[in-house]
């Protein structure tokens, strides 16, 4: 089947809002745009060749996580790091990812699906492309909601952590080898759930999720 792909990266098979939202949230995640930078639909309307309707609906979502914010006469620009919205998505996160954890360690879960994932964070920590690890940290965090059977938990998760996000990107890209303290913390996660420590595995999760705050401190 002859698939329709933009160079921009939309497959105009699939629907375009979620892919514009993707596109833009990383963008403000990793500060290609930065707070305060004003978005022009007119602008991104044209790199994308879409029309402004998905254009719309993605930035609206954006608003509702928090991370763009319309002003009349002026438009959407990118929000700042709102400090009370990161410490609640930290606070839920915390509560939801422990609760995975402890499912898991209070289970015989087959972990085994975490090895590969694991050698590619210590590749990626190694040379500290802080990048590519921050993509497979996500990974790792969806599969062990999806190997505790709570796959939506991570769906949850996802839709309250933009500014965590956007904090996480900042501290591995501007403290040196922070993301090999990630892996070690992944690594801790995981060997307390192949133990059976479901205190032990539920603490290594909330000091990892919260390790997020420190740049706040």
């Amino acid at each position: 089947m002859n698939m329709r792909i933009l160079d921009t990266g939309l497959d105009l098979t699939r629907p375009i809002t979620p892919q514009l939202y993707e596109i833009l949230r990383q963008r403000i995640v990793d500060n290609t745009l930065q707070p305060g930078e004003r978005i022009s639909e007119a602008g991104l309307a044209q790199e994308f060749d879409i029309s402004r309707t998905p254009l719309r609906a993605a930035l609206q979502q954006l608003a509702t996580d928090g991370l763009v914010s319309v002003r009349p006469q002026v438009g959407t620009l990118v929000a700042g790091l709102d400090v009370g919205q990161l410490n609640e998505a930290v606070f839920i996160r915390s509560a939801l990812e422990c609760a995975v954890v402890e499912k898991l360690a209070g289970s015989a879960a087959d972990l085994g699906a975490l090895d590969r994932m694991l050698a590619l964070q210590a590749a990626a920590a190694e040379i500290d492309d802080y990048a590519t690890f921050f993509q497979h940290d996500e990974a790792f965090h969806a599969k062990l909601a999806e190997l505790a059977g709570t796959p939506t938990i991570w769906k949850l998760v996802q839709s309250v952590k933009g500014h965590v996000d956007r904090q996480r990107y900042s501290m591995m890209a501007g403290i040196p080898m922070r993301s090999r303290r990630a892996y070690d913390e992944h690594l801790l996660i995981s060997d307390r759930i192949r133990n059976g420590d479901v205190a032990g595995a539920s603490k290594a999760m909330a000091d990892h999720v919260a390790s997020v705050l420190e740049l706040e401190q």
